[in-house]
């Protein structure tokens, strides 16, 4: 399987040709809307080229839970364990103190879910209950990172905690990391159909097309109708009041068929939610109107 290397300096991927360097100072103007914050972007245009700026190692937050989504799949098929197949989630896994639908659904002494149900909370609601319970599934966060290296042949990410983790400390929320060009590497080669069985390429594009979280992100960017999956992802604010990242990435079919992948990793913004979403549905609008107008 072709590697796709992201080392200190190296990237191994086609750079930014003169044809799209207008799109690239583009994005390098629209992340000037910010200027106090580190904005990492990264795009795969529809011929294959990677546009990318600040491609460093950021936090990932909750956008890690695209691949966890991929590694559990793999494993199901691996062991050939059906998505029906119920996964218990006993009282120990509620934790009162994050976000969770999945918590809310069931009585205090927890319940019965089916690793489908697991993944749609997980993915498509960004619930961090039913994340921590489907990275258990899988062997933990390093299993995750196995996944993305060893079966996805991506370097470029690091990830060693899990949600109840990163909700000890906002410092925690730092550990799992990425590079927005290894983010957009990851969802390309998802998109391609060359991780999942065909059955499971469906169903997790599903869970991604009909993400709930981020409608003032990627997707406010985008007209009405066209097709994005995606997975978004926020921080805590330290006690100074910085968001520590507000993040959303994932891929953009155009009506003509092509599609693209962008990544959008808003680092220690001080400013508000709203200013920060503003910045980042602005960038899949002009990537959006540059390949309708460039085809």
């Amino acid at each position: 399987m072709k590697r796709l290397l992201f080392g200190a300096g190296i990237l191994l991927l086609t750079a930014c040709g003169p044809r799209h360097q207008t799109l690239e100072q583009h994005l390098e103007d629209l992340a000037a809307t910010l200027p106090a914050a580190r904005i990492g972007i990264a795009v795969r245009t529809p011929d294959g080229e990677i546009i990318s700026r600040q491609d460093t190692l950021l936090p990932l937050l909750s956008v890690f839970k695209f691949p966890l989504a991929l590694a559990v799949l793999e494993k199901a098929a691996a062991e050939d364990t059906p998505l029906s197949t119920p996964v218990t989630v006993g009282p120990e896994w509620l934790d009162a103190d994050t976000y969770s639908p999945l918590r809310d659904s069931l009585p205090a002494s927890g319940g019965s879910v089916t690793l489908d149900d697991l993944l749609r909370y997980s993915t498509s609601l960004s619930d961090n209950i039913a994340c921590d319970r489907l990275l258990a599934y899988v062997g933990g966060p390093e299993a995750v990172e196995r996944y993305v290296r060893e079966k996805a042949g991506i370097e470029g990410f690091r990830i060693a905690a899990s949600e109840r983790t990163m909700h000890l400390t906002p410092d925690n929320q730092r550990i799992n990391v990425g590079r927005p060009s290894a983010v957009c590497a990851l969802f390309a080669r998802f998109l391609q159909g060359e991780l999942l069985s065909p059955e499971h390429q469906r169903r997790l594009r599903q869970l991604l097309e009909r993400a709930t979280t981020g409608a003032n992100k990627l997707r406010a960017g985008l007209p009405e109708g066209v097709v994005l999956g995606h997975k978004t992802g926020s921080s805590d604010r330290t006690p100074a009041g910085i968001r520590i990242a507000d993040n959303d990435a994932g891929y953009v079919v155009l009506p003509d068929g092509r599609s693209y992948c962008v990544t959008v990793l808003v680092i220690d913004s001080p400013a508000d939610d709203a200013a920060n979403a503003a910045a980042i549905a602005a960038i899949p609008k002009t990537i959006y109107d540059y390949f309708t107008e460039n085809r």
